[in-house]
Order: structure tokens, then C-alpha cells, then sequence
């Protein structure tokens, strides 16, 4: 006698637990259809016109990108350089802000790095001393921050900068006059000229004296010095 078929059984379990998961593949989510909808709102949503006003303020701002990009193409320049340039042309407030924000969006702005190359080049240069170095990037309207960091990062000893200074403004009619003499006219000289020169080259006062001091002592008792 044929089997009779139970509702419920095994075969029937399977089939309704595949339907069941069919159904839920195509059960809508609300979030996402919500999102879905928003995006294509937006994305089909007509653009208004650019009024008079829009297009003259973007025409500005492209033209000042322009300068500081030629300003820039001769050498590197601060944030502050280039706001002051833009200052200095009477650039509006807003567009002068854009135009500012599209340079550093771009790349083209860096205190930090602009401050550690300047104290690079300017020790290895032109020897000078952290408060002439100081004075330079201050100018330059470099942060404070960026200076005093620059300032501390590569060769620091500024007593060695110095006493290197001195010694290679030294030479060997000066060593031997320093031997030599017996009224000092010739050292005060030497350091009168010696200390202008740290001065210039921004050396606190209190390290010229001493360097001097013993630069100039280290010259005349040691022909080899």
C-alpha cells in the first residue's frame, strides 16, 4: 500500500526552509532603500545657475592662485609671506581665505620644513647664530613653534658655530702679531672687530666675550693654534 504523504515531514521541511530563505534575500531594507533614494535625489537634483557675483569671486580667486604660484616658482615662501603679498594687494578677506585654503589644499605650504631648511643652509652658509637665525624667520612670519624646533634639530652647539667662526677670521699675520706684542693694542683690536662680528651674526654677547677670549689667548701661546 502507497505511503501517505504528511504534511511536515522532512522533504517538506526543506522546501519550505529554502523558500524561507529566498524570501528573506528579497525582504527590503528601509535604511538602504532610504539612502538609495536620497543619493539619487541629490544626484539628479538640478544645479542652479552661478550668479554674477559666484563666477567674478571664483574668477579673483583663481587669479591670486595664479600670483603665488609665479611667487612660488622662484623660491619657497611661508604661509605668512604669501598673506602678507595678498594683503598688500587689498585681496578681500574671503577670497584671500580660498585662495590660502586651495595653496595649502595643494601642498605647496610648509613652515616646518621652510624653517628647518633655512637654519640648514644659513649655519652651513653664513655661520650664523640661533637669535640671528631667529630674527630671519621671524621676519619670514615663520610660527614660533616651527623656529624654536628648527632651531634645535641638526648641529645645536652653538658655542663650537662660534668658535669655528672666529678661528677662520684668524690668520697667520694676526697669530703672529698676537705673539708678538707686548701692549695688547693688537688683541683689543682683534676683539672689537671679532665681537661686531658675532654680533652681526646674531651670538649672544656673553658667549662672543668668552669664545674671544679664549680663541685669542689659544692664538698666542700656540703658533699652531
Amino acid at each position: 500500500m502507497a505511503s501517505e504523504h504528511h504534511p511536515g515531514g522532512a522533504g517538506d521541511q526543506q522546501v519550505v526552509g529554502a523558500a524561507d530563505v529566498r524570501a528573506e534575500e528579497h525582504v527590503p531594507d528601509p535604511v538602504r532603500d532610504r539612502l538609495a533614494a536620497r543619493t539619487r535625489e541629490i544626484l539628479e537634483r538640478p544645479r542652479p545657475a552661478a550668479s554674477e557675483e559666484q563666477v567674478a569671486r571664483e574668477k579673483a580667486v583663481v587669479h591670486e592662485c595664479r600670483y603665488l604660484m609665479r611667487l612660488l616658482s622662484t623660491r619657497r615662501r611661508t604661509d605668512g609671506e604669501m598673506r602678507l603679498r595678498l594683503s598688500e594687494r587689498e585681496v578681500p578677506a574671503d577670497v584671500a581665505h580660498e585662495v590660502m585654503a586651495r595653496i595649502d589644499r595643494a601642498g605647496l605650504i610648509d613652515d616646518a620644513a621652510f624653517a628647518r631648511d633655512w637654519v640648514q643652509q644659513r649655519r652651513a652658509l653664513r655661520s650664523l647664530g640661533d637669535e640671528a637665525l631667529r630674527r630671519e624667520l621671524e621676519q619670514r612670519r615663520v610660527d614660533a613653534v616651527h623656529i624654536e624646533a628648527a632651531l634645535g634639530e641638526g648641529e645645536s652647539d652653538e658655542e663650537q658655530r662660534c668658535r669655528e667662526l672666529v678661528r677662520s677670521r684668524l690668520g697667520p699675520r694676526d697669530r703672529d702679531l698676537l705673539r708678538a706684542e707686548r701692549d695688547g693694542a693688537h688683541r683689543r683690536r682683534l676683539s672689537r672687530r671679532l665681537d661686531a662680528l658675532l654680533t652681526r651674526k646674531g651670538y649672544p654677547g656673553d658667549l662672543a666675550v668668552h669664545v674671544i677670549a679664549g680663541e685669542l689667548r689659544a692664538a698666542a701661546e700656540d703658533p699652531a693654534a
